[in-house]
């Protein structure tokens, strides 16, 4: 045997070494007393194992994820049910202390439930943050081109300083949090999971089917992300909008109705376009603050605040005749908002995610086309296309954007009134499903867990592999105000 291969055999069990000893790095479980926001209690554990930050690099360092396991009640359970938060950016331990406490005790029926914290978030090891704040006045309304600018210097700042402090931002992608819920299952011990998402989670759910079909006993997946739709198609908000406007004509029975709602928000926004406002607002101690409002501002306070869920977008009616009589009082608070979110230093883990997913070039192509006509713009995208443009940042290969046919069992649930993940794009999700239901939930939003025990009960009985024979439930509509 040649010294060359006797070297190369000896790199790779090097390598093999390192991989294994740092997949294979004991899972550590301790007791955990978890306490929700409301202050209820209830014993747990809290399991911690490491991972390879960048599985591309050899020499990477590990991270630490952890999660936070509730045992199941059934004395015979099935394969555990992970938690996979949105955002990017959300925590699996921090949403179980929240409204969806109780779906998570629901679920320990069938099996252990755990809250997983994806790389970067949670109690999993984090990211350094930028320190780089950007200058946002709010006494002066802002166009987009001027947001574009401010922010792609600040993140060319940020990116520098990312680097000099070895921060790995192209670790931090869908593709690798989907193989490490393979990690979790595997120092877990099970041959299969069931995996619970919703909105991000089901992106991030979508890569663990394209890359571990096999290794999924169920799934349950809500508020549709597909793999190729981090950014948002144009048509598909003002769809949205459209279809607030007719419900909004007869507000269902109710008063009081509005007839002429989409004529009142076209002249808004060509108002704002053509010059922009400065309001003045009380701030928290009683002071008066100006805000200035342009027309992307107005664009992104509405996709970003009102268009969410039936709560909110229930004030779109008489915000928009608010407004179309002058009166900017209301919309002014949500704008500071806005103002001082973007303010704020960029997440790493965030941002890096959602770049990386990114978005094919035929759909970059068709947003950029829909924006010369469209009412809300680009705002339920913030700057990401141009970001994606401006910045040649990392991105995942275009097999990752794809949505193939799978035989998963599979529950997909999507509401009507959802204005960030439409439902004629769930529609479209859910013919790759051959084994899988969709059912559709008139007058719910995106945040649809937590809308009614309906949807809870749907959940546990699919997962304890109940025929749910229901294509389509509606709540009580929400009605405008």
């Amino acid at each position: 045997m040649s010294k060359k291969t006797i070297l190369n055999l000896l790199v790779a069990l090097v390598l093999l070494f390192n991989h294994n000893n740092i997949l294979g790095q004991q899972l550590e479980i301790k007791p955990y007393q978890f306490i929700t926001a409301s202050n209820d209690t209830v014993q747990a554990e809290k399991g911690t194992f490491k991972v390879k930050e960048n599985r591309e690099k050899p020499s990477s360092d590990s991270i630490q994820l952890s999660f936070i396991r509730f045992k199941s009640t059934n004395s015979h359970p099935s394969s555990p049910i992970v938690y996979l938060s949105g955002g990017p950016g959300g925590s699996g331990s921090v949403t179980a202390k929240h409204e969806r406490f109780e779906l998570f005790m629901k679920l320990r029926q069938v099996a252990d439930v755990i809250a997983f914290d994806q790389r970067g978030t949670g109690m999993s090891d984090k990211l350094t943050e930028c320190p780089f704040k950007l200058d946002v006045p709010i006494s002066q309304p802002i166009t987009k081109e001027d947001y574009l600018k401010k922010t792609t210097e600040n993140l060319k700042e940020c990116k520098s300083f990312w680097d000099s402090h070895n921060v790995d931002l192209a670790a931090y992608n869908t593709t690798d949090s989907a193989k490490d819920l393979d990690a979790l299952r595997r120092v877990l011990n099970v041959d299969k999971i069931s995996l619970w998402g919703i909105s991000y989670g089901s992106h991030l759910g979508f890569e663990y089917i394209r890359l571990f079909e096999k290794n999924i006993e169920k799934v349950v997946l809500a508020s549709l992300e597909g793999p190729d739709e981090t950014l948002r198609l144009p048509t598909k908000t003002d769809s949205f909008l459209d279809q607030i406007c007719e419900r909004a004509k007869d507000n269902y029975g109710q008063t009081p109705k509005y007839p002429d709602l989409k004529k009142k928000i076209i002249e808004v926004h060509k108002n704002l376009k053509e010059e922009s406002i400065i309001v003045e607002i009380e701030g928290d101690k009683g002071e008066k603050i100006k805000v200035g409002i342009s027309e992307f501002e107005l664009q992104l306070a509405i996709t970003a605040i009102y268009l969410r869920d039936p709560v909110m977008s229930k004030k779109i009616p008489s915000l928009y005749s608010q407004m179309q009589q002058g009166d900017f009082s209301e919309i002014g608070p949500m704008v500071k908002l806005i103002k001082q979110s973007i303010s704020e230093p960029e997440n790493p883990m965030s941002f890096a995610m959602d770049m990386q997913s990114g978005a094919s070039d035929a759909r970059k192509k068709r947003i950029k086309e829909e924006l010369k006509t469209s009412l809300l713009g680009d705002g339920i995208n913030y700057l990401m296309l141009d970001w994606i443009d401006e910045l040649n940042y990392f991105h995942l290969p275009e097999e990752f954007r794809k949505l193939k046919d799978n035989h998963v069992n599979a529950l997909l649930l999507s509401g009507k009134v959802d204005g960030r993940t439409y439902l004629s794009s769930a529609v479209e999700i859910a013919k790759s499903f051959k084994n899988g239901q969709h059912i559709i939930i008139d007058n719910a939003g995106h945040n649809l867990f937590i809308l009614s025990p309906i949807i809870g009960d749907l959940v546990l009985e699919f997962l304890k592999g109940k025929e749910l024979n229901v294509s389509e439930i509606t709540l009580k509509p929400v009605t405008f105000e």
